[in-house]
């Protein structure tokens, strides 16, 4: 199917597949995480926490590799490829015999989970036009939002009863599961007409040409540090919380959980808000939003530690915040790029899922387990997401609008 529909209230098969395919990274990384004790116990060491790591780094860089071989070979065959490829690296997680032997497979398994994304949000773009686009991205965010809400519930329960490598059991029959799926109800959505030669000068080029494009770099900045702003909390507050508020580690997962809830209300206002304006116009009202909640939460936590609730309840709205601008960079930073929808959607997401790894790496460096620094950590990347909105809208205001 190559002609773009508008999304209708019930959603169509095709969109809870894109859904689940950009579920299964994040829900990869949250899955496994009560398993960490385990995992230590039964290989006799530590440093469990570098598998987070490169499953990060891998999820990051696989898509500038997915995006230019969806817009040469069409979207399927990738998809193919790489959930294939993730679906065995879940095997050898689970048959895993060392920390080096896991290290190794969990890479495998983010250079597979990596299409997900980039390809999902370049099949949206072939489907939809640029203000259905932004509205199809905020539903992708509420169904995705559901994985950070449920996937450390369902990995403790399972992990209780069979172990930690029951947690890559359920991994590898989610990848079989988004293959079947993807046979029976995946139509093929690059245009014929936008076929690109496949070559890596070809390849540079079009990145370069990308990273030339001041309003898709300014776009995807904007998107890239409110994830860092997102990845600041997630990364920093295990530790952080539980020291200062003597939280057991169910109830800060319950509490963890209430993040995905954020973004579901996130993506409800910002689906409202679509019937009555463009992305652009959202994005000009919304830019401002994560500033003035990071600023209220740094003004609450500089001299007193707040109550749980007071922290909780800014740090909420400060995610609240993100989720009604990220959809719309994301649709803004694609909308011109049509013919190499597969690209330009790969390079947003490796932009902005490095920037939010960077942004966690420094949480974890200069992090004093006060809840005043993760909150002056994660102003930081929220001040320079709306720096980079105006350095952007200056740039579309010269050039004659959007």
């Amino acid at each position: 199917m190559n002609t773009r529909t508008r999304i209708l209230p019930r959603l169509p098969g095709w969109l809870w597949l894109v859904a689940a395919m950009t579920a299964i990274g994040p829900v990869s990384i949250d899955m496994y995480l009560p398993g960490f004790p385990l995992i230590e116990q039964e290989f006799g060491t530590g440093g469990v926490e570098r598998t987070m790591a490169v499953y990060l780094f891998g999820i990051a860089i696989s898509p500038l590799i997915y995006g230019p071989l969806s817009d040469r070979f069409g979207r399927k065959p990738p998809l193919y490829f790489s959930f294939t490829l993730y679906t065995a690296g879940s095997v050898g997680c689970m048959l895993a015999g060392s920390m080096e032997q896991l290290l190794l497979m969990r890479i495998v398994q983010a250079l597979g989970a990596g299409a997900g994304f980039a390809i999902g949000r370049a099949i949206v773009r072939d489907r939809c036009e640029p203000h259905e686009t932004a509205r199809v991205f905020s539903l992708l965010m509420l169904i995705f939002s559901l994985g950070p809400i449920l996937a450390p519930g369902v990995g403790g329960l399972i992990i209780g009863w069979w172990g930690w490598r029951s947690a890559f059991v359920f991994q590898v029959v989610m990848g079989l599961s988004v293959l079947l799926l993807m046979h029976r109800a995946l139509d093929e959505s690059r245009n014929p007409a936008h076929v690109v030669q496949l070559s890596i000068r070809g390849v540079a080029g079009s990145y370069w040409r990308l990273l030339g494009d001041r309003s898709f770099v300014g776009y995807a900045l904007i998107g890239g540090f409110g994830m860092g702003t997102t990845f600041s909390y997630v990364t920093g507050a295990s530790n952080v919380i539980s020291s200062s508020y003597g939280l057991s580690p169910q109830s800060l997962g319950l509490l963890l959980g209430l993040n995905g809830f954020a973004f579901m209300l996130a993506s409800r206002l910002n689906t409202l808000a679509l019937r009555r304006m463009g992305p652009a116009e959202i994005l000009d009202r919304a830019s401002i939003g994560p500033v003035l909640c990071a600023a209220l939460l740094v003004a609450a936590t500089a001299f007193v530690q707040p109550p749980l609730w007071a922290f909780v309840a800014l740090q909420l709205a400060l995610f609240v915040a993100v989720g009604r601008v990220n959809p719309n960079s994301g649709a803004l930073a694609l909308a011109h790029h049509g013919r190499e929808a597969g690209t330009a959607s790969a390079l947003l997401g490796s932009i902005q899922s490095m920037m939010g790894t960077l942004a966690g790496l420094n949480v974890a460096t200069f992090t004093n387990g006060t809840v005043g620094r993760l909150a002056v950590l994660m102003a930081i990347p929220a001040s320079l997401s709306w720096l980079s909105y105006r350095w952007v809208r200056s740039r579309v205001s010269r050039d004659g609008g959007e």
